[in-house]
C-alpha cells in the first residue's frame, strides 16, 4: 500500500498495491493526491500518489497499518489549476485495504478487502 508496507507488485501500470494500500490510477484533474496518515495526532507518513501509480514519500516512511489501531488518513488533491479537493478517512485497521481512487471528478478514498 502507498501508505503502508513495502510494495509486494502492481496489478498494471496504473496501480501500486502494498500491503495494506492501493493506489488505483485514472484520469483525473488532480496531478498527485497527497496523503497524510496519522496515528493518535501524529503524522507518521506523508506521501504523493501519483495517477499513473507513482508513488513519493515526502516525510517519514511507509507505514504497516496494524490491526486494531486506529488511524486517520488525510488527502488533499495537487492540481495544475483552480480544482480542489480534500477528504479523509479515520478507521481501526482490520486487514482490509485502503483504497485511493483517482477518478475523472478528482479521488476517492475507501475500504476494500482483507489483505493482511
Amino acid at each position: 500500500m502507498a501508505l503502508c508496507g513495502v510494495i509486494q507488485g502492481a496489478a498494471h501500470a496504473s496501480e501500486i498495491v502494498m500491503d495494506t494500500l492501493l493506489v488505483s490510477g485514472g484520469p483525473s484533474p488532480c496531478l498527485a493526491v497527497r496523503v497524510n496518515i496519522i496515528q493518535d495526532g501524529k503524522s507518521l507518513s506523508e506521501l504523493n500518489l501519483g495517477p499513473t501509480g507513482t508513488l513519493k514519500v515526502q516525510k517519514g516512511t511507509l507505514v504497516h497499518f496494524k490491526k486494531g489501531q486506529e488511524y486517520l488518513v488525510q488527502a488533499s488533491c495537487i492540481s495544475g489549476s483552480g480544482f480542489v479537493q480534500q477528504s479523509g478517512l479515520k478507521f481501526v485497521a482490520d486487514g482490509r485495504t485502503i483504497i485511493v481512487q483517482f477518478a475523472d471528478n478528482g479521488f476517492q478514498i475507501k475500504r476494500g478487502g482483507v489483505a493482511y
